[in-house]
């Protein structure tokens, strides 16, 4: 009789040999075949000893090319030098009768795709367990200088003695593969690609934390953070959409939301999941961590010569060629996405304008199948107000060596600066106070989730890039949508406090606080010369602009019609704000000095459009179109005319901001209650994540000093 230990527990995925499957393969007796995919087959093999291993076989057309098979054994060379904890060894790699293989240590469990597939979610300790095994798995494999490239649920095995992952080392030689034959071409898998794969940047480790997060929201869901939907579908969303991660429990939340940043330089690195995930370092603690949550996912009786056994669940897409059209304007080919997504349809879609939503009603449909949580959900929140001291210190020591060049860096371009405080009872700035320093953010900072049913916001300043914002004003009160003078020397913004809204003034250095008027909580707005104020004030339930001289304290009522209105910004050319007045939220421009004076209708009526703001010169607005969750950024020039749209049409854009140069946007990208405030240039290119990396600290309301 056979031992228990030489036979393994067959998975669902064993299948007899076929006529065209090899018996043997070097010194290895094929026995069962476990799986096909993009590059070959894999088989279930013996050696002389009886020693149950895995042998992946290379289809026929790539062992003819000679180029991929250089590139295959120098990467399952370099795979035999990554540590075989959490990891499937490669034992031995060669060419026998025209055929390539590569043989690995066979691990006994289904896949994490398997198992999701057919049993759910994995319990939290099984996530947990899961989370750590794979980020140890990455540490190894990043230590011995490569790059997984394609890890995801079928490329992690679900052992009794914790997770493995397989297959890395490989997706780079079928990368090598396809590029002799065509230029612009990766090789990935939409749905756990990271975005600089997809548009062809560089590949570094950051594309399989990239991953990992997805992993993570796949196994405590059952489903992947961008939906479902075609290649194309899937690879846009990695690049422009936010993912939805369910609730996941601290650490893995804050964790997961800085792996799947969009900039890769924005995420941690394996080394840095593992050390939060575990709470220490070194093979013990993760064996440690592993012992104590982990348990063997279940698996069938029967035995890999009890064939045949139950057909293996829908398998997920294997590595497939992205190819990046001559054109990219063209549709592309189902099998294909460009490289660089296409330029954005001038065109408003009918679905924006269709779905426009009543006052107070929060939309949670989304495009194209992808559910986004409804505002109140938190996700991506850490529960409290800051993160554990000794947490953030170990971080900040791994991270250190890091982000000294990019520190330096900043220090050099923004130039020292210092805040000074006004003399005790002096109003305002004026000569001598402190201006904000230049290519800076100003943002509301939320200390607990809930918003936007819930406020609980700070206000500071955040220059991206670090870890976290300055806070400038704190307290119980909700303190919102930072707005700096044109001489970058004080703040206005609305507070709520004990069912009071009211409109701010501070200096830069967040002194000298007092309040102006009382308003209905919207966008307090500063004149071009500094002097005064706009904002909206509750009268009979209806929202009207008014404006307060800062020096006289004289108010002026602006409107007086029957109409909802919000969020005015003032420039040369006007106030610019929506109004109800027609069906739906549509854009408008009053003049201040001829306030009785018919208002200029800047957008079309029946679209949402709202969050306007005037660029720098005043010769632009930048504002907000479309219904949540399907709003976009657009640009128009003062007069109404010129319509772009700036972001792309998935993941929704709300509260545009303008550069002091006024050639860029910052925004907030997502859910309401988890937004990634982000940048990008007017012609939509350069979009990139602004937001802290790490999850912990969730921004809003951004504006540039």
């Amino acid at each position: 009789m056979e031992s228990p230990g030489t036979r393994p527990r067959a998975a669902s995925t064993l299948r007899e040999l076929g006529p065209d499957d090899p018996t043997r393969v070097g010194r290895y007796r094929i026995e069962a075949k476990i799986g096909e995919g993009g590059m070959g087959a894999v088989y279930l093999g013996r050696d002389e000893e009886d020693r149950v291993v895995a042998v992946k076989v290379v289809r026929s057309e790539l062992a003819g090319d000679r180029t991929f098979l250089a590139r295959f054994h120098d990467e399952a060379a370099n795979a035999q030098r990554v540590a075989s904890f959490c990891t499937a060894q490669v034992l031995e790699h060669g060419e026998d009768l025209g055929l390539a293989y590569m043989v690995t240590e066979y691990i006994d469990g289904p896949s994490l795709l398997q198992h999701v597939s057919e049993n759910g979610a994995l319990s939290p300790g099984l996530l947990h367990g899961m989370a750590v095994g794979v980020a140890a798995a990455l540490v190894a494999i990043h230590n011995a200088g490569l790059v997984h490239r394609d890890l995801k649920p079928s490329n992690v095995l679900l052992s009794i003695s914790g997770p493995r992952v397989i297959d890395f080392g490989i997706a780079r030689a079928m990368d090598v593969a396809s590029s002799h034959t065509r230029t612009g071409q990766v090789v990935g898998t939409p749905g756990w690609i990271a975005p600089e794969q997809i548009t062809t940047q560089r590949v570094t480790p950051a594309v399989d934390i990239f991953a990992w997060g997805c992993l993570v929201a796949f196994a405590a869901s059952g489903r992947n953070p961008f939906g479902q939907g075609s290649f194309q579908i899937m690879a846009a969303r990695a690049v422009h959409a936010e993912p939805e991660t369910g609730d996941l429990p601290e650490p893995l939340a804050g964790l997961v939301a800085a792996a799947l940043r969009k900039d890769p330089e924005q995420r941690p690195s394996a080394r840095d999941l593992l050390l939060d995930l575990v709470g220490g370092a070194g093979d013990g603690a993760v064996n440690a961590t592993l012992g104590a949550s982990w348990a063997a996912p279940p698996m069938p009786d029967a035995t890999s010569r009890d064939l045949p056994v139950p057909p293996p669940p829908e398998p997920e897409p294997e590595a497939t060629v992205l190819q990046a059209p001559a054109d990219p304007r063209p549709e592309p080919a189902p099998a294909a996405f460009p490289a660089t997504p296409p330029a954005h349809p001038v065109t408003e879609p009918a679905e924006l304008r269709q779905r426009t939503a009543p006052a107070g009603e929060i939309r949670t449909d989304s495009p194209a199948g992808m559910r986004v949580p409804p505002p109140a959900t938190p996700t991506a929140v850490e529960s409290g107000t800051r993160p554990p001291g000794g947490r953030e210190r170990r971080r900040n020591t791994i991270l250190a060596g890091a982000l000294t060049t990019v520190l330096l860096a900043g220090a050099v371009a923004g130039g020292v600066y210092l805040f000074t405080q006004d003399e005790p009872g002096k109003r305002g700035g004026g000569a001598g106070a402190a201006a904000l320093p230049k290519g800076m953010l100003l943002v509301r900072i939320d200390t607990k989730p809930g918003w936007p049913r819930e406020c609980h916001g700070d206000l500071g300043l955040f220059k991206p890039g670090d870890a976290a914002p300055k806070t400038l004003v704190s307290g119980d009160q909700c303190d919102t949508l930072p707005q700096a003078s044109p001489d970058g020397t004080r703040i206005a913004f609305s507070r709520e406090q004990d069912g009071r809204k009211t409109a701010m003034v501070m200096n830069a250095d967040g002194s000298g606080l007092r309040e102006v008027a009382e308003n209905a909580g919207g966008r307090v707005t500063w004149s071009p010369d500094g002097k005064r104020l706009a904002y909206t004030v509750p009268q009979g339930g209806i929202r009207q602009i008014h404006a307060i001289d800062l020096e006289t304290r004289v108010k002026t009522q602006l409107t007086k019609d029957g109409s909802q209105k919000d969020d005015p910004s003032w420039s040369r050319n006007g106030i610019v704000f929506w109004s109800d007045r027609d069906k739906g939220q549509r854009l408008f421009k009053l003049d201040p000095a001829n306030p009785s004076a018919a208002w200029t209708p800047l957008t079309e009526p029946g679209a949402r459009s709202v969050d306007p703001v005037w660029s720098p010169d005043g010769g632009k607005i930048a504002y907000s179109y479309g219904a949540y969750p399907n709003g976009r950024i657009y640009v128009m020039n003062a007069d109404g005319s010129g319509k772009q749209p700036v972001t792309g049409g998935i993941g929704h854009a709300m509260d545009p901001g303008w550069s002091r140069d006024g050639r860029r946007l910052c925004f907030v990208r997502g859910p309401y209650a988890s937004p990634s405030v982000q940048e990008i240039g007017l012609d939509g290119s350069g979009d990139k994540v602004l937001t802290p990396p790490g999850g912990r600290v969730v921004i809003g309301h951004p504006t540039w000093t």
